[in-house]
Order: structure tokens, then C-alpha cells, then sequence
């Protein structure tokens, strides 16, 4: 029966497994009893709409992320030497 509905299917399918708390998986039943779809449609459907809403990584947009993080340390006097302060951070483990 499974076979067949995979099958039928217009993409190909991969197998996942998830673990859901108890309250998701009763709230997933009671959504899949009245939309008549099954859980893995609605969750393929959850996770189309999750990786839509996030931002595209082009090039620009990492450069614009990266141009906010410029000088968070520069009030930082405690790596005034990166070299040091990174050689004392391994310094345990060597």
C-alpha cells in the first residue's frame, strides 16, 4: 500500500524520521483527520513553507550579514593580541 503511494508520488521521496513530543503528534492527527492528508504530506508541506520564508545566501546577503558583525570586539581589552589570546585558549589541550 505504502509502495504504491510513493510511487505515485511526482518527486522522488526520501525516508526521515522525526521525533515529535506527544501534543504535536496528537495536534498533527486531529489536522490530518480534517484535511483528509496524511502526516507526511502535511509535514512535507510544513517544511516547504519553513525553507521558503528564509532568506536566499547570495553573495550580497552574506555580505550584508557579515558588514553588521564588523567591531563587535573592539571594546574588547582583552584580545588586544589575538594570536596570544587564541595560543592561551589551546594552551590547555597542547
Amino acid at each position: 500500500m505504502y509502495n504504491l503511494y510513493i510511487m505515485q508520488s511526482t518527486q522522488a521521496l526520501v525516508r526521515t524520521q522525526i521525533y515529535l513530543t506527544q501534543t504535536q503528534q496528537k495536534r498533527l492527527a486531529a489536522v490530518c483527520r480534517r484535511s483528509a492528508v496524511t502526516k507526511s504530506e502535511l509535514i512535507r508541506r510544513a517544511v516547504d513553507q519553513f525553507l521558503d520564508q528564509q532568506a536566499p545566501a547570495d553573495a550580497a546577503n552574506k555580505a550584508q550579514r557579515l558588514s553588521g558583525i564588523v567591531g563587535m570586539w573592539a571594546q574588547r581589552d582583552d584580545v588586544a593580541d589575538p594570536a596570544a589570546y587564541v595560543r592561551a585558549l589551546r594552551a590547555p589541550r597542547f
